[in-house]
Order: C-alpha cells, then structure tokens, then sequence
C-alpha cells in the first residue's frame, strides 16, 4: 500500500503545471523589424575581358520620385538617389575596389586599357571633374599615384578645371584632356605614364588644343 500510495504522489506531481524560468516574449520583442529596403543596382562600363564593371548602387523609390514629372530617360540615376559605386568582378558581383562617392557628381565612367588590367574613374562635378587610376594587383584594384591629382599645369588665374580620361594608348600610359577656365577657356592634351620606381605618374607629353572659337 505504501509503495501505491509514493506512485499516486509521483503522478500528481507530474500532472501538475511545472514552474518555468521562461519568460514571456514582450508585445515590443514580438514585433518584427523593420528592415532597409534593399538597393537597386546597375552594371555597366564592363572591362573588354568581361571580368570587372562599375556597379551603382541606389535607391529605386528616391529615383522613381525624381523622375517625377521630368522629361528623363527611363534608365537615367539622379545622383541624390545613389549609395555607393565600386568595382565588382563579374559574375559574382564581389566588391574590388570601393570608389569614392560624396554625392557631387553628375556624371562618371570608366575607360578600360586593352588588358583590363587598369582603368580610368572619371567624376564630373559640373564646374569641375577628375580622373583617378586604379591598378588590378591581386584580386584587388589599387588606387595608383598617391593623393596627386592628374592634370598639367597652367599658369593665370585658374577657376575651373576638367579632366577627362580619352583612351589608354597602352597599359600604364594613359591619354587624357584637361579643359580649363582662367578668363579664357583653354584644353590641353596630355599623356601620363605610371612610374613604378617613384609611385606616380610622370608627364610625358602635352599640346595646347587650338580653339574652335
């Protein structure tokens, strides 16, 4: 009897709600968060090996409301809707280099060399654009020539300055345009060549374009 009596004891105690250190979830916990909607993207200036290309990144709703009520390509990326732009190797889309971005560019591009082992990043700010050159070392592209800007100098007071990439007469040497505004407008073509010994890139040529005026 005593042995039946410990096994009906046994069995309420199981039947009978257990305490737990589980708490319950809060009302805020289980609401879910709210996420980023994620970024648009488009690929173009592909490198002539089709292993590398210019990705921007941005905003579709933003750019959908700018397109509002302008008579705008339907491709066409305002610059307030862009995130960010890098180099990505294709097809994997794999970041290789993070390109500069502050959002005061209206327009950019790249210029590939024959071996797609460098290219050109062309940055036009209305009043102003630059060039800067990255290098493929590794599986990484590397910005090339230090913190000096490419260009040629001119003398007078110099308000503007335009610098376009043309074409990569061969790998390393690159064929550029410099447009300036000192009271007059003046362009200048010149060639620069990357020098592995000193970093940077010499000056090895340069013409006055004559005016079309």
């Amino acid at each position: 009897m005593k042995t039946l009596r410990l096994s009906g004891l046994l069995a309420c105690l199981l039947i009978l709600p257990q305490p737990s250190d589980a708490q319950e979830p809060t009302k805020s916990a289980q609401q879910p968060e709210t996420q980023n909607p994620a970024l648009a993207e488009k690929i173009r200036d592909t490198s002539p090996d089709k292993k590398f290309a210019l990705r921007i990144s941005y905003d579709a709703k933003t750019n959908q409301e700018l397109m509002k009520g302008q008579n705008a390509d339907a491709e066409k990326i305002f610059p307030q809707a862009i995130k960010a732009i890098g180099l990505v190797s294709l097809p994997e889309k794999a970041v290789v280099a993070d390109l500069p971005w502050d959002g005061s560019a209206v327009d950019m591009s790249l210029t590939w060399s024959p071996d797609s082992k460098w290219c050109a990043f062309y940055a036009n700010m209305s009043r102003t654009s630059e060039t800067t050159v990255y290098h493929l070392r590794g599986d990484k592209f590397v910005e090339m020539g230090g913190e000096e800007e490419l260009g040629v100098d001119v003398k007078g007071d110099v308000r503007f300055v335009w610098v376009t990439p043309i074409r990569w007469i061969k790998p390393g040497v690159l064929l550029l345009e410099q447009h300036v505004t000192n009271g007059k407008n003046a362009t200048y073509r010149f060639t620069a060549k990357f020098d592995e010994k000193t970093g940077k890139f010499q000056i090895i040529s340069k013409k006055k374009v004559p005016s079309k005026e």
